[in-house]
């Protein structure tokens, strides 16, 4: 089975979104069905050519949806929301999918590739063997 990496479109929300919540859930994260399609519309509209649907045999297994901004080292790559589903877990398609935003990124012109990982997850120590280093600064958040 070859992984199809393809633009998402609007259509792909729903079923990325049950991927984001099924999947984030896991780490503690409580998504639900609006919060997850807003999030990922608003990465869709925001970043088109951007986001993207990892599918196998036309079925979505996955997602990477991302976004673009400036910073200190120039123009970053944001790797918003990546998540494949849990039964396609271990079968190389995060790393097919991190080689392809990688390769992308070098062809227009990215000078960073930045992503948030909870340290605790296994997807962490897979993010360091690809070339991601933790940096000293960590999320703080506040609820208003």
């Amino acid at each position: 089975m070859s992984l199809n990496i393809r633009n998402a479109v609007k259509a792909d929300l729903p079923p990325c979104a049950r991927i984001l919540i099924e999947e984030f859930s896991k780490q503690g994260e409580q998504w639900n069905k609006e919060s997850a399609a807003a999030r990922l519309s608003e990465l869709l509209d925001d970043n088109p050519g951007l986001c993207f649907c990892l599918e196998l045999e036309g079925e979505i297994i996955g997602l990477l949806f991302c976004e673009k901004f400036s910073y200190v080292k120039g123009t970053y790559l944001w790797l918003s929301e990546f998540a494949i589903t849990s039964e396609h877990q271990g079968e190389g398609h995060g790393l097919e999918a991190l080689k392809f935003i990688d390769e992308l990124a070098k062809k227009k012109g990215f000078n960073v590739l930045i992503l948030a990982a909870n340290e605790k997850e296994k997807a962490f120590s897979f993010y360091q063997k690809f070339g991601f280093e933790a940096t000293n600064y960590r999320f703080m958040e506040k609820d208003v």
